[in-house]
């Protein structure tokens, strides 16, 4: 696709790492967001490491670009970001929230056919989608709601009602206050368009295909939630999935707690860089 030199590019260089890097982090935002909410990540994480981010179409420096008609474009679309890296070997981990991890758990399923030497993957409250028609069919219809909300209604007044969702129960007044603020800059009918193709009512149920290729072609994966976040604790405990907590965090755990999320991230990527030597 035919770049305006006008429009930033999607793919966003938050820090070089001093010296040759030992390893290379990609992170991918979740809907409403940008690459702007990993930015506090740079001065938490070790210097030696490259810190990339990507604006999914309708966020960010993306907002402009076409929005893909399925999940599978999305997930093309942040293959196409990441052949934009420097192409020297060095150790790639892509880490995504919410929906960007779903979109990664996606890339996951394929890593394997990829040209970039990916070592791991990171999921930070990303669901690996529903199993039954039932459970798929009130999804769509509650995110049908919220398509025709974001198409019809004043940002602001969306948002104020989003952030009431029980999976942002953590948070207090004035942290939804400035989400809200921080979120109405995007444009509601773009995030309709997201919604709709991304909702998780289109998504296959990816459990299982994820231990299938953690088993066939060792890949690395890593799940992190926050304290509270009550909906997806639950969800990694019944799918028997080893996860990492990040103590007084919800939902969304790097900006919750970007200390203490730059810390385990730290801890569990130090042994991808062993690894790799």
């Amino acid at each position: 696709m035919p770049q305006d030199s006008r429009i930033h590019p999607p793919l966003r260089a938050f820090r070089s790492a001093q010296g040759k890097p030992t390893l290379r982090v990609v992170f991918v935002h979740g809907f409403l967001g940008s690459a702007e909410d990993w930015h506090s990540q740079k001065d938490h994480l070790p210097i030696c490491w490259d810190l990339y981010a990507i604006d999914l179409p309708g966020h960010g420096h993306a907002s402009q670009f076409p929005i893909p008609d399925s999940i599978d474009g999305f997930v093309e679309f942040i293959d196409q970001q990441l052949q934009q890296l420097p192409d020297d070997k060095v150790p790639l981990v892509l880490v995504g929230y919410s929906l960007g991890a779903r979109l990664l758990m996606h890339f996951a399923l394929t890593a394997h056919h990829r040209p970039m030497p990916i070592a791991g993957f990171v999921f930070e409250g990303g669901n690996f989608g529903l199993q039954k028609g039932s459970e798929k069919q009130e999804r769509w219809e509650n995110d049908r709601r919220w398509i025709t909300r974001f198409s019809e209604q004043t940002l602001p007044n969306v948002l104020q009602d989003w952030y009431q969702q029980k999976v942002f129960a953590s948070l207090s007044r004035e942290q939804i206050k400035a989400l809200v603020e921080e979120r109405s800059h995007n444009a509601g009918a773009a995030l309709a368009q997201v919604m709709s193709v991304t909702s998780l009512a289109h998504q296959d149920y990816l459990r299982d295909k994820l231990c299938a290729a953690e088993q066939n072609t060792h890949l690395k994966t890593y799940y992190i939630v926050g304290e509270h976040d009550v909906k997806f604790m639950g969800l990694y405990t019944q799918n028997k999935v080893p996860f990492s907590v990040i103590l007084g965090a919800g939902h969304n755990t790097h900006k919750e707690q970007p200390y203490k999320y730059a810390q385990k991230l730290t801890q569990l990527l130090s042994i991808e860089e062993v690894n790799s030597i």
